[in-house]
């Protein structure tokens, strides 16, 4: 995101001004570089023995909306979780809807229970996610988004939308977590279990 958006200023940039712009290491850089260009969202160009990186059609739409969100995230304490690969998106899928573990890991693909369970404890920590438990027999908890959390729920939806819709023209991958008419999509939500090396909400009690 922070890349994209350096980018969407307009000039072409080199490795290493994007280095000394963005609080990345450069393996970090290397990698998402790569991802991005895959991705049809940045394009290599060479100006005598340098390389230049620049935001291609698509990756135009998708940086009108990193802009925004990366100046709000530049205002605020939660830097270190926005860097992070799964917390923000939690933010959007509770913002669409998810208020069960249960439901938000069945909206985020690739998501393990483990990540889930460490971006809820992260978010909570950082007051951006407000956990508590229902009456009721078996308790269970819920999530929603505290007042904190709200405001970057919609530059968050926004830039979403628009690497779907970029992504749609490029790969059939899935950007943002699923949804249908505001709601989440009917695939079967998946039970509470964890694989090897994961670990589920550790108070969740949900089946």
């Amino acid at each position: 995101m922070p890349i994209v958006a350096a980018l969407h200023e307009g000039v072409p940039l080199t490795f290493a001004t994007l280095a000394a712009r963005l609080p990345a290491s450069r393996d970090t850089l290397t990698d998402t570089l790569a991802k991005l260009e895959a991705n049809g969202v940045i394009a290599r160009r060479h100006q005598g023995k340098k390389t230049l990186y620049q935001l291609t059609a698509l990756g135009g739409a998708v940086g009108a909306a990193c802009v925004p969100l990366v100046d709000l995230i530049g205002r605020s304490d939660v830097l270190d979780l926005a860097l992070k690969k799964w917390p923000m998106m939690v933010v959007v899928a509770l913002g669409r809807g998810a208020t069960r573990y249960n439901e938000t890991k069945a909206a985020l693909p690739g998501i393990t229970a483990r990540a889930l369970a460490i971006a809820l404890k992260e978010l909570q920590a950082a007051g951006m996610v407000t956990r508590t438990v229902d009456e009721g027999y078996p308790p269970t908890p819920t999530y929603v988004l505290a007042e904190k959390a709200k405001p970057f729920f919609l530059p968050l939806d926004e830039l979403c939308r628009a690497c779907d819709g970029a992504s749609a023209h490029h790969t059939p991958t899935t950007t943002g977590p699923k949804r249908s008419g505001g709601a989440f999509d009917g695939e079967t939500v998946e039970e509470n279990a964890a694989g090897p090396g994961d670990e589920a909400d550790p108070d969740a009690t949900e089946t």
